[in-house]
């Protein structure tokens, strides 16, 4: 569904452009080619494209803000991959495997430093939130390392996603609202929306991982999460249930943080990111759980 929207549409065209016009050397080019042709919900510069457009702003004015979001996701996906020791994902072989490590891990670099330069246009304030958020996905993708060997605890693990995951989702929005309107109250809602969507989503990847129901990603390591933990507490069924209850818990504050904003087409694609994010996801990989 989300693929048929304009800025969805908008950021694909956009994207390919991109790629065949950046000025890299051809072996960066090769690689960001084949990494973006492997597709991804680019959810991330969506919600920047839907919030700006909700708050009045044209599409054009966020497309740096859109790249840079998706391109820091990107880079830390390689990252990840070469840390995970990943095999696939997203159903192809991984940027590592294809061509090389240094390669991958230094088109990983040119993507962050790619994301900084494109923010840059949006001033002082937005770079160094960027720059934050980019800091806390380091901070949360190091207690993920960790967590299996120092057997990361419930509180530990939430705040290994709020970093890992939940940090870009909640500065997309964020800064999509402040870029185009300048109210520091909205900005704040938008910021509630996508962390809570980032902490769901990532629940339900972890879910998805568990149960070995992640047929298009296959790594040789495997993070501790609250699946593992609630499981030695409560056993596997019990896990499963509390988890399910924890992200409808974090898709309802999500969806509540845009209840006080006017109805319109933009708010209600955004509310329906957050269910094709989390139950839409699961009923489609683990339709068992709803019957």
């Amino acid at each position: 569904m989300i693929e048929s929207w304009n800025e969805y549409k908008f950021f694909e065209d956009e994207l390919r452009k991109f790629v065949e016009n950046v000025d890299a050397s051809p072996k960066i080019k090769n690689a960001l080619k084949y990494i973006v042709e492997a597709g991804g919900k680019r959810v991330r510069p969506l919600i920047v494209l839907i919030t700006g457009k909700m708050f009045g702003s044209d599409l054009n004015k966020l497309l740096n803000l859109a790249f840079a979001v998706e391109f820091i996701h990107t880079a830390s996906l390689i990252h990840d991959d070469i840390i995970d020791r990943a095999e696939r994902r997203r159903s192809r072989i991984t940027l590592h495997k294809k061509y090389n490590l240094p390669l991958a891990l230094l088109l990983g670099d040119w993507l962050i430093s790619k994301s900084v330069e494109l923010t840059s246009i949006y001033g002082e304030e937005i770079i160094g939130e960027f720059a934050r958020a980019g800091m806390r996905m380091c901070e949360g993708e190091i207690l993920d390392v960790y967590s299996k060997a120092e057997k990361i605890n419930e509180k530990e693990y939430f705040e290994c996603i709020e970093k890992k995951t939940a940090a870009l989702f909640a500065y997309s929005a964020k800064n999509s609202c402040y870029i185009a309107c300048k109210n520091k109250d909205y900005a704040d809602k938008m910021f509630e929306y996508g962390l809570n969507l980032g902490l769901a989503y990532q629940i339900v990847d972890d879910l998805l991982e568990y149960t070995n129901t992640l047929k298009d990603k296959v790594a040789g390591e495997e993070s501790r999460t609250i699946l593992h933990i609630y499981e030695e507490n409560f056993g596997k069924k019990d896990a499963i249930k509390k988890v399910l209850e924890i992200i409808e818990k974090h898709s309802k504050v999500s969806k509540r943080a845009l209840s006080g904003f006017k109805d319109s087409e933009e708010r209600r694609k955004l509310e329906y990111v957050v269910d094709f994010m989390t139950f839409e996801l699961l009923k489609r990989s683990l339709p068992e759980l709803f019957e």
